[in-house]
């Protein structure tokens, strides 16, 4: 007797067989009708999954017609555009103590705040004076998505910077001065610290100067003059060849360091200057600057940046314990430049892991020896019910042995992931390592080194970044340095 037949399993519904995406945060939908599918959907059947997603809006019924007449299978089509917004202007914070330096206001934010431009502005200011302004951002146009819903798109916000000595206007889009004094703003907060007042320039009038708090000069450092504060000192001209040294804060330069090979600037904190020119400097933390550093020593303990405006580096040495970063360095007349960042060298992974596994065989050895004893003589307690004094006092003993191999045995497992975390380090480079970075051009005759590993250019090249791979000075491209997340073979 034949056997009955069964029914075949039922194809699916056609509206059912008509996948349905949203891309591109709602902006984009496409149709896809699986290759498996024996009987195509009709138009209307379309219609009713499209329906059935809630698309309602960017419908391009061509493309419908299109999969339906040709049946195209296993292949998307972009069946629905929505209008994505357009972003409105960002907030911009303008700068407005000008007071008595003769400057006109500065706009602070000249890109969205996600890219602040790190430079220090300062002015003489008394209480109530409006040091920043704040403009909001502007409305942009709205979009429409697939669904029809409207999106709106402001620009991006930024809060006022308030800082000690300052406080926010009534309506929010002022910082006003709470104190007389110099306020001053290095891209974070905006402070206002009472400071001694030099209304001119340090030289025969003056004197060499040695303050307790922080200083403000008016105008300029004259040539074989001394400047000395325990806190901030601001300068609203030049440092010609003299020696200017803040102990605890930070010195400021509004034009810029014309050494006359003989200034030397130093600070407890950063430098920051417009330009840079035959001096000898050197900050604990970092050293920024706007245009220049030309045949100049300086020395950072965290970051030399030249990036703001020309950003060049041409002649000298600078060394910086985590990164340089500059736009060009050296020239095409080949002018001697040396860049050099510090290194702490990754412990030795391999002779470290070999001694690991030494210390490892060994333990496992003695603990089985330790836990086979230990098995025996627990067995015979067990079944004699007492021990002589003799074996009691070896049982206890090797149970403090094996509690000792255990604690090893743990303490070589941390050590493992240890290794392994070098490892990643060595291997890895994060935004953070010690590196020198050039945004433009290094010219041949610079030579570059990270720890004591010195390479030096041969040709120039454009957008690189130099770090350590082992004992080996490498470079690529510095894309990847900005690129959070990705491993750049450092």
């Amino acid at each position: 007797m034949a056997e009955p037949i069964e029914n075949p399993t039922p194809s699916p519904p056609p509206t059912e067989s008509v996948a349905i995406k949203i891309l591109k945060g709602g902006y984009v939908a496409t149709l896809l009708v699986a290759k498996e599918v024996t009987t195509f959907p009709t138009i209307k059947q379309v219609h009713l999954a499209i329906e059935k997603a809630k698309v309602n809006y960017g419908i391009d019924d061509r493309v419908v017609e299109k999969l339906v007449m040709q049946e195209i299978k296993g292949k998307p089509l972009v069946f629905a555009k929505g209008k994505p917004p357009v972003a409105g202007g960002a907030a911009r914070l303008i700068w407005n103590a000008v007071k008595n330096d003769g400057d006109e206001s500065k706009d602070v934010i000249e890109e969205p705040p996600q890219f602040m431009p790190q430079r220090h502005y300062f002015s003489r200011v008394e209480k109530g004076d409006r040091i920043l302004s704040r403009l909001p951002p502007t409305e942009g146009t709205r979009g429409i998505n697939v669904y029809g819903e409207s999106i709106a798109a402001g620009g991006d916000d930024v809060p006022l910077p308030q800082g000690e000595g300052t406080y926010p206007s009534k309506d929010g889009l002022s910082l006003l001065a709470a104190v007389d004094g110099v306020a001053s703003w290095s891209g974070e907060h905006v402070l206002v610290s009472e400071v001694t007042h030099i209304d001119g320039s340090v030289d025969t009038q003056t004197g060499d100067l040695k303050i307790e708090g922080s200083l403000h000069i008016e105008k300029d450092v004259r040539a074989g003059f001394k400047v000395e504060a325990i806190g901030d000192i601001y300068i609203g001209g030049n440092i010609e060849g003299a020696v200017v040294y803040s102990r605890s804060g930070s010195v400021v330069v509004r034009n810029g360091i014309l050494g006359q090979s003989r200034a030397r600037i130093l600070a407890g904190q950063d430098i920051v200057a417009g330009f840079i020119q035959d001096a000898t400097i050197g900050a604990k933390q970092d050293v920024k600057v706007d245009r220049y550093i030309i045949n100049s020593s300086v020395t950072a303990g965290h970051y030399i940046l030249a990036m703001a405006n020309e950003g060049i580096v041409r002649g000298g040495s600078l060394f910086a314990e985590k990164k340089i970063e500059a736009n060009v360095v050296g020239s095409n007349s080949r002018i001697e430049t040396d860049l050099r960042v510090g290194y702490t060298p990754p412990e030795n992974v391999s002779r470290a892991r070999y001694l690991l596994g030494s210390d490892q065989r060994r333990n496992r050895t003695d603990l089985a020896y330790v836990q086979k004893r230990l098995a025996f003589l627990q067995l015979l307690k067990e079944r004699m019910g007492n021990l002589t004094e003799e074996k009691e006092l070896q049982l206890a003993e090797l149970e403090k042995k094996e509690n000792i191999l255990l604690h090893q045995q743990r303490a070589h497992i941390e050590q493992e992931d240890e290794l392994d975390s070098h490892r990643e380090v060595e291997m890895n480079i994060t935004a953070e390592a010690e590196s020198i970075r050039v945004h433009q051009t290094i010219y041949p005759d610079v030579r570059v080194a990270i720890g004591d590993v010195t390479i030096e250019i041969n040709k120039a090249r454009q957008n690189i970044m130099f770090f350590r791979v082992g004992e080996k000075v490498s470079f690529g491209p510095l894309r990847q340095a900005v690129t959070p997340n990705k491993a750049r073979g450092k």
